[in-house]
């Protein structure tokens, strides 16, 4: 028995050793530079044998394999990776305290608990969507003119409570602004939700998704493919907004990360 045992110790340390991440990327391999903190991505060559678990993570180009992974908000400060512990860079998120004394902003009645919970489940459907013909090249045009008022990881407080992190990028502007496509892709979804008010989801291809809310007005539908700098829609305050703004986000693999990681 302890003969058995040692021999699979031996078996394992010898797969994790032959198990390699080197900090290397594919100009094949469509990706973003690597980031290593939360809300950034891993995007280095990889050697050795693949789990099934990190299949979808894994891009292949004409010699090699690369793992690329997004690093969520609540990511802890190692990961372990396929025999490989990885840093994650500590980051510090500012805060965001707003007092908002108008009731009706703050009571939801019980329909529109309903309505909220039946939209969350058809938007995480759709941006857990991984395509693999891609659409893209990784050179994401900044979807709209304005000031960037909210950045990614924001810690929220409305009325003094703790609200979830802002994991996306608003940039604030006149009603109206135009919105475009920062890069090629395929509409996968255009309506309207309570919180998010007029919402468009692009599927970029190779599980990158963006979404884009509060719009004003939706010139795409779903089904439409759009190109890299094309209108899309105008900027507007629909939904639960205080102000005319664009709340943009990207997401990899179902996880959202740091759109300026994709911005040119």
């Amino acid at each position: 028995m302890k003969l058995i045992k040692n021999t699979f110790f031996i078996f394992l340390s010898f797969l994790i050793s032959c198990s390699t991440l080197e900090n290397q990327i594919s100009p094949q391999c469509l990706y973003p530079k690597e980031m290593l903190e939360k809300g950034g991505i891993i995007n280095r060559k990889y050697t050795g044998n693949i789990d099934k678990e990190f299949n979808k993570y894994i891009c292949k180009d004409n010699k090699n394999s690369y793992l690329v992974y997004p690093i969520p908000y609540d990511s802890p400060s190692e990961l372990l990776l396929l025999g490989n512990k990885i840093r994650i860079n500590k980051k510090n998120f500012r805060e965001s305290r707003i007092v908002i004394k108008d009731k009706k902003f703050n009571e939801i009645s019980k329909t529109n608990l309903k309505r909220i919970s039946e939209e969350k489940k058809i938007f995480d459907k759709y941006i857990k969507l991984i395509t693999e013909k891609k659409y893209l090249s990784i050179n994401f045009k900044m979807p709209s003119k304005g000031i960037i008022s909210s950045e990614y990881g924001v810690k929220r407080f409305i009325n003094n409570i703790p609200r979830n992190p802002h994991l996306g990028l608003d940039i604030a502007a006149e009603k109206g602004t135009l919105v475009i496509a920062p890069e090629n892709g395929k509409i996968v979804f255009s309506g309207n939700f309570f919180y998010r008010g007029n919402v468009l989801i692009i599927d970029h291809g190779n599980g990158i998704i963006t979404t884009y809310s509060h719009l004003d007005e939706i010139l795409k539908i779903k089904g439409d493919f759009v190109k890299r700098g094309q209108k899309i829609a105008s900027i507007g305050s629909s939904g639960r907004v205080t102000g005319p703004h664009l709340h943009f986000e990207t997401i990899v693999y179902g996880i959202k990360i740091n759109p300026l990681i994709f911005l040119k």
